[in-house]
């Protein structure tokens, strides 16, 4: 709280006018980027409604995209939100806080879970089980975004992240589109 003071060039007690404890704060910092990424989900999920991806691919470039848009917009805030999940830090946060993360955080993997499984509906990705395919979706993103992040430090400008994010997108489209040729490659409607 004294560096974020320092930082702010305010004093310790008038950060606690406006936040009661610091994990007050750090949700306060955090929960712009959980609901972005809900937002960004719930786009996903109307097109994917509106029958707009014409292939698994399409699809899963999209949900990088979007997942990255959210990441450029705040990415000390996104490494926040990194740091508390993989530390176990979201544990030692107030109950309410713990609730409130904890249900924005479950909404947006049902709804990354809803877009694949109409997504397989659809024919557009192979079956699947969609609580794993969201897992690797989300850990591959955050973890090639970390990786890179902690490797361009020392760089004004990361020039691997997107290449990184472009390869694992090819990956698991590889690993989820449709066989060629077959019905369910047309949407479970033979052509």
């Amino acid at each position: 709280m004294d560096e974020i003071a320092l930082e702010a060039e305010i004093s310790k007690p008038t950060i606690y006018t406006y936040f009661k404890t610091k994990d007050d704060l750090f949700f306060s910092l955090m929960l712009p980027v959980v609901e972005d990424i809900g937002t960004q989900l719930a786009a996903i999920e109307i097109a994917l409604a509106g029958n707009r991806y014409e292939s698994g691919g399409s699809l899963i470039r999209s949900l990088f995209e979007r997942l990255l848009q959210t990441y450029e917009k705040e990415p000390v805030t996104f490494g926040i939100v990194q740091l508390f999940q993989q530390t176990g830090l979201v544990w030692e946060l107030n109950p309410e806080i713990q609730l409130a993360l904890n249900n924005k955080g479950r909404r947006n993997f049902e709804t990354m879970r809803r877009i694949l499984r109409s997504a397989i509906k659809q024919g557009l990705l192979r079956k699947s089980n969609v609580y794993q395919l969201g897992d690797v979706i989300w850990g591959t993103f955050v973890g090639i975004v970390q990786l890179e992040a902690i490797k361009s430090q020392h760089r004004k400008k990361n020039t691997f992240l997107k290449p990184a994010l472009r390869l694992a997108q090819r990956i698991i489209v590889d690993g989820t589109a449709p066989a060629r040729g077959s019905q369910e490659a047309h949407g479970g409607r033979l052509p």
